[in-house]
């Protein structure tokens, strides 16, 4: 799964930021570079983290996990600021507004920081620790696979084809705890459930005149 967020990262980011001069992507700002840098580095971090484990350093991991957690801590106001301001920068220039509807990566920030969250709150409970991490994750892999979406056949709106590949991935895991336990893991129940219930309610909210007028008081 790690391998699977981290192909999912680049893929859906090569042609605007890892990949940008062969792609003759318009440059970024300093904060977009940021923003690019601060949630690599994430990726980066849980594809080490898990390997960590998977090798059966656990030692290493639980010190590196202090890192993770100011990472964490950072890339929440970072995702919501860079949402608002990159719209709110097109809005000025009277240009489209860059990405998917404000609703779509505040609630995908939201989500990552409630289940990251969860997850070191259960830090000394590994099977709760690991699911919440990994469904944490996959919330902010949904801008990614959106583009990856875009750039196929799917026929769907990018932020609702990202949420549906995201789900795919939960799907992977509730087949795991059944064919590892026989039963899907609490956590997974919990977290899937929170993960979904949040897909929704973006959709919804996206839908009322009380949230877009709010999200144009925000962008301008």
């Amino acid at each position: 799964m790690a391998g699977i967020i981290a192909s999912a990262t680049f893929v859906g980011f090569a042609p605007s930021y890892y990949l940008a001069p062969l792609f003759g992507a318009r440059p970024l700002s300093l904060l977009l570079h940021v923003h690019g840098v601060v949630f690599t580095a994430w990726v980066g971090l849980y594809v080490a983290q898990t390997g960590l484990v998977a090798v059966g350093r656990a030692d290493i991991h639980r010190i590196v996990g202090p890192v993770a957690v100011v990472l964490a801590v950072v890339m929440v106001p970072l995702g919501i600021a860079t949402a608002i301001i990159s719209k709110r920068v097109a809005a000025a220039r009277h240009l489209p507004l860059p990405g998917p509807p404000l609703i779509f990566p505040l609630g995908a920030i939201v989500t990552f920081a409630v289940l990251v969250g969860a997850a070191v709150v259960m830090r000394k409970r590994s099977a709760w620790h690991k699911r919440l991490m990994f469904l944490g994750t996959a919330a902010v892999l949904t801008t990614p696979l959106a583009r990856i979406t875009r750039f196929t056949e799917m026929g769907l709106a990018p932020p609702i084809g990202g949420m549906i590949l995201t789900d795919i991935l939960l799907g992977a895991l509730v087949v795991y705890d059944v064919r590892t336990s026989g039963k899907v893991h609490p956590a997974t129940v919990w977290g899937g459930g929170f993960f979904v219930a949040t897909q929704a309610l973006r959709i919804l909210l996206n839908m009322t005149p009380a949230w877009q007028a709010f999200a144009k008081s925000l962008t301008g």
